[in-house]
């Protein structure tokens, strides 16, 4: 007769394993390490179950925040004109970090996608228009995953804004720094020629 790992043990690992990018032999290390430190197992299981009554979306931008509007929101510093528009709270951050961008943001949690049930619904259109109109923006950023989801995405939104008087933009994809040519795909390198940099003028 096989032994297996206690029962709860085994209800441990399972439920883990259902976290994106975790397999079965990462969750079992992850349990095991759990196992062995109780007083983390406590502070853990605390933050679990606070994350979702504490932890909300922004009611203008829809990033992640404590409060019913988020600090970026909240800073009257900010360049109220420009809205960036991201796919997660994950790449708001990864903007913000640059320390480049001194706009505002909007979150949409989603990429279209028919198939999936996400449609504009499920990216509050609404909420994106409003808060266009609230802050006077001249200027909308896309800063989209060039994939399917994320065109699809920027074509249905650049559809929308069609009749406001708004600057709509993108970010540059290129060529990644150290990558050969060679590996480089056909629409990367198409995009790449289209936002070549100038380095010298005529």
């Amino acid at each position: 007769m096989s032994v297996g790992y206690p029962l709860t043990l085994r209800r441990l690992i399972e439920s883990l394993s259902k976290i994106p990018g975790i397999g079965e032999k990462s969750a079992t290390r992850i349990a095991l390490f759990l196992l062995s430190k109780p007083e983390f197992c406590e502070t853990l299981g605390d933050l679990i179950k606070e994350l979702p009554y504490k932890v909300r979306l922004c009611k203008f931008c829809r990033n992640l925040s404590e409060e019913e509007i988020c600090k970026i929101c909240n800073d009257d510093t900010r360049e109220a004109k420009s809205l960036c528009i991201v796919e997660n709270p994950v790449n708001l951050f990864h903007i913000e970090n640059t320390g480049i961008y001194k706009g505002y943001y909007f979150v949409l949690h989603y990429l279209l996608s028919p198939k999936d049930g996400i449609g504009p619904k499920e990216i509050e259109m609404d909420k994106l228009l409003s808060l266009i109109r609230k802050r006077g923006v001249e200027e909308v950023i896309f800063a989209l995953s060039p994939t399917l989801g994320g065109e699809a995405t920027i074509s249905y939104i650049l559809q929308v804004l069609k009749d406001y008087p708004i600057k709509v933009s993108r970010l540059a994809c290129g060529v990644p720094m150290g990558m050969d040519l060679q590996f480089v795909d056909p629409l990367t390198l198409k995009r790449a020629l289209l936002a070549r940099e100038l380095l010298k003028e005529q």
